[in-house]
This record gives C-alpha cells, structure tokens and sequence, in this order.
C-alpha cells in the first residue's frame, strides 16, 4: 500500500494521521508539486493525497481515504466527535484567508520534500499567489496583521477534547482540526492558547505527525 501526498497538504495530514494512528503497513511517497504526471496516470487528476492498493486500485478522495483506513484491523479506531465538532461554525473558518496569507508563504521555505525543486517551488507560488490575489512578499510584509487575526480566532474557539480525555484515541474532528492548527505552527511568533498548544501535542505525538515548531519563519 502507497500514500502519494504532499508533506503540508492538511488533506494528506488527514489519511496520513490514521495510517500511523493505527500502525497500518505504507509506503509514503511524497510527490514534487509540479508532478501532475504521476497524479494522472493514478487518477485522471492532479490531486493528492492517492492511495494505492497492491493490486494497482487507486482510491483519491481524501475523507474516502480516511474511512476506507478506519476500517483496517479491528484496534484503534477512530472515535465519534464532540467537542471539537467543525459541523458548528468555527472561528477558524471566518479567518481562513488570513491563514492562508501566513502559511502559503511560509510552506516554500521549510524544505519540504514536495518543494525540492525550483520548479516545484514556482508551481505552488504562482497559483498560491493567484489564489491571495497578492504576492507572496506582500503577504509575509503583513504578517502583524493576519496573526491578530488567526489569534483572536484562536482564543474564540470551544475548548478542546484532548485525547488524553478518551483513553488516548483520536477523534474525527481531530482528524480535521488538527491539520488546520498544524500548518500555523510554522508561523513564528504566533502565539498559541496553552490549551490548543497542548492539544497539538498530544495529537502530534499519538499520530507521529511532526508539527513545524522546529521550523518556524
């Protein structure tokens, strides 16, 4: 079994937080940015994360993904959520172009496998680019800005369920929270609730998925 992903993609954070959380036998395969050849010779389409199968079947829907490993082996699975429900409004969502003006910067910068090449680089700068509608320059320049923002919003968010609270499982909401809050931690300077910064933690260390703490610009 393959993984094809992108190291920052939140949605190949998903599949690939229960592929560790349940210990379940891949291969990671981590695709350069501008490789649309590999993504349409699985799928027809330029899109990760993509599972592969033994026998060559290809699944590429990154919550299909997901519930297709919850069903592998019968330990571990992935518990309903409650208190971290993103089906309710979320202050996060509200200042999602804020976040994206701190972190699509940012992403080229860390030396992550998807962006080894130049290329690979000015593929994802260029439609990131069209996407804030601004430069990446422009963007870092009003980063005071957009911080304020993201921690406002992270002060407004309802408490967290830790998995520490549920005998060390994780949730679906955590599934989808936690890609979101670890993307921000390679934004230096901001500053995270002790809450949600125990939160990334313990979701971090249980589903062996490095935060950017290390790395942040």
């Amino acid at each position: 079994m393959k993984l094809y992903q992108y190291h920052h993609c939140p949605f190949c954070v998903r599949v690939d937080m229960i592929a560790n959380y349940k210990e379940i036998p891949h291969e990671k395969v981590y695709l350069l940015n501008d490789d649309e050849e590999t993504c349409l010779t699985l799928t027809n389409a330029k899109k990760a994360p993509i599972l592969e199968h033994s026998d060559g079947t290809t699944l590429s829907d990154n919550l299909l993904i997901a519930k297709h490993l919850d069903t592998i082996g019968d330990t571990k699975k992935i518990i309903r959520g409650e208190a971290n429900s993103i089906n309710q409004p979320s202050p996060l969502k509200e200042v999602e172009q804020a976040i994206r003006c701190l972190v699509f910067p940012r992403i080229i910068l860390l030396g992550l496998p998807e962006f080894a090449t130049q290329s690979a680089r000015d593929h994802f700068q260029s439609k990131k680019e069209k996407d804030l509608q601004q430069s990446f320059e422009n963007a870092l320049l009003d980063s005071s800005k957009y911080k304020k923002q993201v921690e406002q919003a992270l002060n407004a968010l309802s408490p967290l369920s830790l998995p520490s609270d549920h005998n060390n499982t994780i949730s679906w909401d955590d599934i989808l929270l936690f890609p979101i809050l670890r993307s921000l931690t390679m934004v230096s300077g901001l500053l995270f609730p002790e809450p949600i910064q125990r939160y990334l933690e313990e979701v971090s260390r249980i589903t062996s998925i490095h935060t950017y703490t290390d790395f942040e610009i």
